[in-house]
């Protein structure tokens, strides 16, 4: 099994370590924690080799430009993490593709995706390790580390669809990706994609949703958000409202 780890998390979750007296870690500790970290990902997924996937932290990724209703991830703040640069030099000696004009979100989905198209969990060879449920779109395996007793689970292309539709309906706060107002996880209208079976009937039903809202300007936002929300499968995989 070969592990695509998508690491951008390590620059936030270790940048801005500290001690008991809120002074940043010694740099050999916060390192430490790194390698712990991909070591017990490596441990848990049962691979024999990885890969470490970093979005780089220009504005070259598609989503930028793609935003026009509210600026994507316009809510998050500009400073940096202390250790924010070291960390990501760090990373890269040890390997680290640095991914330029998406995200490595897209990357590890676009490397699950090579060669593996309509393979079987027995045939799949590779893992996406993540803390993001974004991910959870991509079809294959995952282990989300965050959650260990989960272990690695498997996800089809149909309820890798059914989570990207839920999305377009609630939105994504984290990326300020803004979806029905009022339209949360636990709504009626997310839940009632569960007892549906095709990207058609989930469609449809997304569509009504953004049309009672929006009227004429249902297709527009709809397609704004699903082209933001939406995890590439190749390079050139933008998406386009099914009908």
């Amino acid at each position: 099994m070969h592990a695509l780890i998508d690491f951008d998390w390590a620059s936030y979750a270790f940048g801005n370590a500290t001690d008991d007296e809120y002074k940043p870690l010694a740099w050999p500790f916060v390192k430490s924690r790194i390698d712990g970290t991909i070591n017990k990902i490596v441990e848990a997924t049962g691979a024999d080799t990885f890969q470490l996937y970093l979005t780089s932290a220009d504005k070259s990724n598609f989503r930028f430009e793609t935003a026009t209703i509210v600026p994507y991830k316009g809510t998050r703040p500009t400073e940096k993490p202390f250790y924010y640069d070291r960390i990501r030099d760090y990373l890269v000696k040890r390997g680290a593709i640095v991914i330029y004009d998406r995200e490595a979100d897209d990357q590890v989905c676009i490397e699950q995706r090579i060669d593996m198209a309509g393979a079987t969990e027995d045939e799949y060879g590779t893992v996406i390790c993540h803390v993001d449920k974004d991910i959870d779109i991509c079809p294959g395996w995952h282990y989300n580390w965050m959650k260990p007793d989960d272990g690695v689970y498997w996800i089809t292309e149909i309820e890798g669809l059914r989570k990207f539709y839920k999305q377009c309906l609630t939105g994504d706060s984290v990326d300020n990706i803004l979806g029905l107002f009022g339209v949360g996880k636990k709504s009626k209208l997310v839940s009632a994609l569960d007892d549906m079976d095709t990207e058609e009937e989930m469609f449809d039903h997304v569509l009504e949703q953004y049309t009672k809202r929006l009227g004429s300007y249902a297709g527009q936002f709809l397609l704004e958000n699903g082209r933001l929300l939406w995890m590439q499968r190749s390079a050139d995989d933008i998406w386009e409202l099914p009908k």
